[in-house]
């Protein structure tokens, strides 16, 4: 507090201070803490409930319920039912297997399909790829979302594999990258739906020799 002193007419106001009142800081509140694992809890009753009863018939109520979360802390993680599945089936993006770089990009683009292909050849989730393509198709907020967290990262990874090849003279200039993903996995979904191909090995080489055979630069062997 303040206090001012009378002065006389010439002289300035004189000012004390007096010492503050040493005021204890209330403790901070916290808001309401986020359960560590609630992620993993939800993609876990997601799984579980569609390889139960099916794509069409899981609701984000049940999930909600079985993961013992609220549906808004759902829906503020994945969009939509869609969104949330896919994520589910496929695993969380820090799971999911990298776009291998060992050197040998016939090897890398080998293990890439065969992941794709694991996927169709599983009975558990050929129902679930077909239900959601279907949705997909109808809904196109669905297919932009599936498209910027899934499978545009995906298709980009691989290109970028392929162009690495390049850079390294694995494969000439003459293939296209970003054309690499589009035919192997529209390759992969022709040969299952309409060829009724199990993928296995032998379809799958065949595969990647169409996409990346007739750009591979092959190495001379020297004089023996």
């Amino acid at each position: 507090m303040v206090v001012r002193v009378p002065s006389t007419a010439a002289a300035a106001p004189v000012e004390t201070v007096e010492p503050a009142e040493t005021v204890e800081a209330a403790p901070r509140r916290r808001g309401r803490p986020r359960l560590a694992d609630v992620d993993a809890r939800v993609l876990e009753a997601a799984r579980a409930i569609e390889r139960e009863v099916g794509y069409h018939h899981t609701t984000i109520e049940a999930i909600a319920e079985r993961a013992g979360v609220a549906r808004t802390a759902i829906y503020r993680r994945w969009p939509n039912k869609g969104l949330l599945l896919y994520e589910a089936m496929i695993g969380p993006e820090g799971q999911r297997l990298p776009v291998p770089d060992t050197g040998d990009v016939q090897a890398d683009l080998m293990a890439v399909i065969e992941a794709n292909a694991s996927g169709l050849r599983a009975q558990s989730s050929r129902g679930f790829i077909a239900a959601l393509s279907a949705e997909a198709l109808q809904d196109e907020r669905l297919a932009a979302l599936l498209r910027e967290r899934f499978f545009g990262p995906r298709a980009d990874a691989i290109a970028s594999r392929v162009a690495t090849a390049v850079a390294r003279r694995e494969l000439r200039a003459s293939i296209d990258p970003a054309m690499v993903p589009v035919l192997l996995t529209g390759s992969l979904q022709y040969l299952w739906l309409v060829r009724g191909s199990t993928l296995d090995t032998a379809d799958l080489e065949r595969v990647l020799e169409a996409v990346i055979g007739p750009h591979r630069i092959r190495r001379r062997s020297g004089p023996a």
